[in-house]
């Protein structure tokens, strides 16, 4: 997304940008010296996957918040080049084992972070980060999201997986993030980490896309802006409406989502309802529990996390808007095609 054409209060920190930039470029060594016994990961992931606006961040935060993960924090996302060296330096920040007198830790709040985002942002040093800058690290640019398996045979697989285990192996944890960078590439994601295991939110289809479009007049003021992931139909969908356009994303990312989790066993996979998971989160733990044991990793099956959210359900559209979207569902849900 341009830069120039975000509102004020998302645009870019040039001179944050300009600094992490030196950074990471500093730590790029980091990664030529990786210990040579560290090939892939030898714990699971999980992947929250599903298309934009949908809850991938509430739930996100949830799988962050159990204790049972690493994840990409709002402070490991300044060093994309070497996430394990920054957590490493999260570690001796934020862990009271690793502090002498309360020198470090003593700043840090002593209630956990709120269930709180704005457009998938969140505040707070260990709060969960998309950390999409390490992915564009190998994935190559391109006017979609759906890389070809041309491109997909041209990634680092083998130097991602070594940067995966060395980020593991500093907490020795499964990882956890978000995944919808690779929403149309997921058997290929499934292949390179076969222990991984992928949460794909769905919601009222409606509630997205209106979601969407809020998305859209906060961070550019302007509907006609597209926001966030392009599906390969982004080239057909681009100079429509923004009802249709969105009716658009909304309906091939899922669709796009639904295929590719359907090349994967059960056990790898989880579908969650949007209203569902905000009424009983703790049902979603329990399959967790069991995919997390099917790939030999159990884990504590009580559930102490929050017993529901607050779901967002509520129709903040004009009725002309709200008809707009619904005749445009209408028409790309019965035909699959724009």
């Amino acid at each position: 997304m341009h830069n120039h054409l975000r509102q004020p209060d998302h645009k870019r920190n040039q001179a944050l940008e300009t600094l992490l930039a030196e950074l990471n470029r500093d730590l790029c060594r980091a990664a030529e010296c990786l210990p040579a016994e560290i090939e892939r990961p030898r714990l699971p992931q999980v992947f929250v996957v599903g298309c934009p606006r949908s809850g991938t961040t509430l739930v996100y935060q949830w799988l962050a918040a159990t204790g049972l993960f690493t994840y990409p924090t709002n402070f490991v996302a300044r060093f994309p080049a070497a996430p394990w060296v920054g957590e490493r330096i999260l570690l001796l920040l934020s862990d009271p084992a690793y502090d002498f007198n309360r020198e470090l830790t003593d700043h840090l709040p002593a209630t956990p972070p709120s269930f709180t985002s704005r457009l998938g942002k969140t505040r707070g040093l260990t709060a969960p980060h998309e950390f999409w800058y390490w992915w564009r690290r190998f994935l190559p640019e391109r006017e979609t999201h759906a890389l070809s398996p041309g491109d997909l045979a041209g990634l680092d697989g083998p130097t991602m997986l070594r940067e995966l285990a060395a980020w593991e192996a500093v907490r020795n944890q499964p990882l956890t993030m978000k995944g919808l960078i690779l929403n149309w590439n997921l058997p290929w994601l499934a292949e390179m980490l076969p222990d991984a295991i992928f949460i794909h939110i769905r919601r009222d289809p409606y509630l997205t896309m209106q979601s969407l479009l809020d998305a859209r007049r906060d961070f550019f003021r302007d509907m006609r802006e597209w926001y966030s992931f392009r599906p390969p139909q982004y080239p057909d969908l681009k100079d429509l409406d923004p009802a249709m356009q969105v009716a658009g994303q909304v309906w091939h990312t899922d669709q796009a989502v639904a295929a590719g989790l359907a090349q994967l066993p059960n056990r790898r996979k989880i579908e969650v309802d949007y209203e569902e998971f905000c009424r009983r989160p703790g049902g979603v733990y329990t399959r967790l529990v069991q995919c997390l044991a099917a790939v030999n990793h159990p884990v504590d099956p009580l559930y102490t996390g929050p017993a529901s959210f607050p779901a967002r359900c509520d129709v903040r559209l004009s009725p002309t808007e709200k008809a707009a979207l619904d005749s445009a569902w209408d028409t790309v849900s019965a035909s699959g095609v724009i």
